[in-house]
């Protein structure tokens, strides 16, 4: 941990930002004096913003400090002060491993995804199997309302240049977390249609089936 960030995250403005400080503080200064960092911690916070989103300025930023490799660890109070859904910070755990970034949430244990944690391949492992569960639950969930939805005759909202193919693949690429700038650039559409066609899917996946 030889350059390390710190992320702070209150929901409401009646929070502070205090006891989440207190306690990482002091996790930090109670390290063996040879694990301890000899450097300053980049410090990233957003206030008054739920968790629930990952529209987050402050986020964002130490995201972009992580795929660039400024840092080399994330730290924070609690997991779910990355997000409020488990699996989606369990996906964003996993990319961040790919770019060699480990995590510490101070307050977890059994989350410590130090480089140092002996058991950390194999908690990563469990964690990429569930997030592919949910992904291909959710991509399954999506195309079964999709097929459902054109028995039906309902017409679709996607572009009609957009082929079959490409609509689930960009299904796909959703349920794995990808932003739809990502997913635009990978896809080559526009964001404006990738937005679009994953709305109108996840609206005709949830339409009820219609009584036999």
């Amino acid at each position: 941990m030889r350059r390390f960030a710190i992320y702070y995250r209150v929901s409401t403005d009646r929070q502070d930002f205090e006891s989440q400080k207190f306690v990482v503080d002091k996790w930090l200064s109670d390290l063996p004096a040879d694990r301890r960092p000899q450097t300053l911690p980049l410090i990233f916070q957003d206030e008054g913003i739920s968790g629930r989103t990952m529209n987050r300025p402050g986020l964002q930023a130490l995201l972009a400090a992580a795929y660039s490799k400024k840092i080399d660890t994330i730290i924070v109070y609690r997991l779910d002060r990355l997000s409020r859904h488990a699996t989606t910070a369990i996906r964003l755990l996993l990319n961040l491993e790919e770019v060699g970034v480990a995590f510490v949430s101070v307050t977890q244990p059994v989350l410590n995804l130090g480089h140092e944690n002996p058991f950390r391949r194999t908690m990563l492992a469990a964690f990429a199997e569930i997030a592919e569960i949910e992904r291909d639950t959710i991509v399954a969930r999506v195309r079964a309302g999709l097929d459902a939805a054109r028995k039906r005759g309902v017409k679709l909202g996607a572009p009609a240049k957009i082929s079959p193919a490409k609509q689930s693949e960009a299904v796909t690429l959703k349920a794995q977390g990808l932003s739809y700038k990502a997913i635009a650039k990978q896809l080559d559409l526009s964001v404006g249609s990738v937005h679009k066609l994953i709305k109108s899917s996840e609206k005709a996946a949830a339409l009820p089936e219609a009584a036999p």
